[in-house]
């Protein structure tokens, strides 16, 4: 032990003051509430803004971890558009062209219908969006059978060109490779 430590042992009953201070002791407790409410509080708030931060996320993303439907179904099965059986005969119709082949050199004659299927594809995008946002409306519901009546003839058009071309190919055949149509 070194000299100040014995002298401290030695004098401990010396030092220590009979009464102590109401006034100091009060003000010691008072600042150590204050502190601890500060810390506190601030916990408090910090617990606070980590929650409304993942509730907004949550809320936010929240169609991210949700596994997303076919908009064409969903449409359908709302409105009772399965009666008319658009979907079936366009993917039919699809199915059947998609087998179908043509000479290479005939290929840039179905450029404008091949963009007006493309075009009409963006069209129908155009309607989910605006039923996403703005809800459904007979109108668009309008717009969708119509959407669907003029794809199935389109893809009609398609398909008798297509087997235009094939006969008069069997007729008088070409040297052209074949290709196929990707719809």
């Amino acid at each position: 032990m070194n000299k100040f430590e014995k002298y401290i042992q030695e004098n401990k009953q010396k030092l220590e003051p009979d009464q102590i201070d109401a006034k100091v002791w009060l003000s010691i407790e008072n600042e150590i509430l204050r502190k601890s409410k500060k810390s506190y509080s601030f916990f408090i708030k910090t617990l606070a803004a980590a929650a409304v931060i993942l509730v907004g996320t949550l809320l936010m993303y929240g169609s991210l971890f949700k596994p997303k439907q076919d908009i064409e179904a969903r449409l359908i099965e709302r409105y009772n558009l399965g009666e008319y059986k658009f979907t079936q005969q366009v993917s039919l119709k699809e199915k059947e062209l998609s087998t179908l082949s043509i000479p290479k050199d005939k290929l840039a004659d179905f450029q404008i219908l091949l963009q007006q299927l493309e075009f009409l594809n963006g069209q129908f995008q155009d309607y989910t969006d605006y039923i996403e946002q703005n809800g459904y409306q007979e109108f668009i519901g309008n717009q969708i059978i119509n959407h669907y009546k003029s794809k199935i003839k389109l893809l009609d058009k398609i398909q008798s060109e297509i087997e235009k071309i094939n006969y008069y190919e069997n007729k008088i055949p070409s040297n052209s490779e074949k290709v196929e149509i990707n719809i």
